[in-house]
């Protein structure tokens, strides 16, 4: 599946709208399987993969298709038993909530306009709640068994913090950088001997006392003149190599030599240079949080379900979907 795993217990959206058998269907028909004493029928399943096969998850297999939606379904038997075993259910006004949050999610702003998208599905607004009460218990489920047990304590995410700063946290060398550029034409030499003079005569005015920032709104032709010739922070790397090369020397320059490229002089000042380091751990700790929670999650869900699956009497009467399930048992 390429579905998260805390997105694969229910599906809300245009899912939930047509994932019910019909209200009308008959009493007595083909099962599909049997999940302890819970049985998937065929209506159930036809309904559920009705819509199934149009989401991205499905792929291109039909037959494939089927074998994930019909493991989906086990796994909802499964977490159904254990929201029983808990006596864990949703309470009237959460589903009251899930509701309206389905309608603004439609745009359904009347009662009218409802009622007409339900009925395109061949749903009643009480096989909606039903739905509902049935997502969220399981989400409550979850809840309980998996995501109040995930370790997230602060020395969990600086284990993770260490083991993976170097993929996510690292900075490089920075500096502010002020700069004056002078231009000429890469076929004159004449007029690069001109820019060559006006670089000097900046740098001796700054040599002087004349602040930077004043002498670049005189003498700069570059985008940053009115500026002061402000750059702001740069990190190593991102000018070109002969720039940066003079920004990042070594050792460190306040007003490293000008640089001659093609067709411009650059002159720098540079101050608060930074090593390369890590961003502190206590800046990255949520974002940290955030990407570890996804992963944990699966983890832990993926072996809460196995658990289940072990514990429980699993019987599928599909002898083409059966035979998926023996491939797995044997590989």
């Amino acid at each position: 599946m390429n579905l998260p795993m805390r997105n694969r217990v229910l599906l809300v959206g245009s899912v939930l709208l047509a994932s019910l058998p019909l209200v009308g269907a008959e009493l007595v028909e083909k099962i599909v399987a049997r999940v302890n004493d819970r049985l998937i029928t065929s209506s159930e399943f036809e309904s559920r993969f009705a819509v199934f096969i149009s989401s991205p998850q499905a792929g291109n297999n039909p037959l494939e298709a089927k074998r994930k939606l019909l493991s989906e379904l086990i796994d909802e038997k499964l977490l159904e038993e254990r929201a029983k075993e808990l006596s864990v259910s949703a309470t009237d006004e959460e589903v009251e909530t899930a509701v309206e949050k389905v309608k603004r999610q439609y745009n359904l702003a009347t009662d009218a306009e409802f009622d007409n998208a339900l009925k395109s599905s061949n749903l009643t607004r009480e096989d909606l709640k039903r739905q509902m009460k049935n997502t969220i218990t399981l989400q409550k489920v979850i809840g309980r068994d998996i995501s109040s047990k995930l370790d997230m304590t602060d020395d969990t995410l600086r284990l993770e913090y260490e083991r993976r700063k170097d993929q996510l946290y690292k900075t490089p060398d920075q500096a502010n950088v002020g700069e004056i550029v002078v231009r000429f034409d890469a076929n004159d030499p004449a007029a690069r001997a001109r820019a060559a003079s006006r670089i000097e005569e900046a740098r001796a005015k700054i040599a002087a006392g004349t602040p930077f920032a004043d002498v670049a709104k005189q003498y700069s032709e570059g985008n940053a003149r009115e500026r002061g010739g402000a750059l702001g922070n740069v990190n190593k790397g991102e000018l070109v190599t002969p720039l940066d090369a003079a920004v990042f020397s070594d050792p460190p320059q306040e007003f490293p030599p000008a640089v001659l490229l093609s067709s411009s002089i650059h002159l720098f000042h540079v101050t608060d240079r930074k090593p390369a380091g890590y961003r502190p751990f206590a800046e990255v700790k949520e974002d940290l949080r955030a990407r570890i929670g996804d992963d944990l999650y699966d983890k832990r869900y993926g072996e809460y379900i196995q658990k289940l699956r072990r514990e429980a009497f699993i019987k599928i009467y599909d002898p083409a979907l059966a035979a998926a399930r023996e491939e797995k048992k044997t590989s």
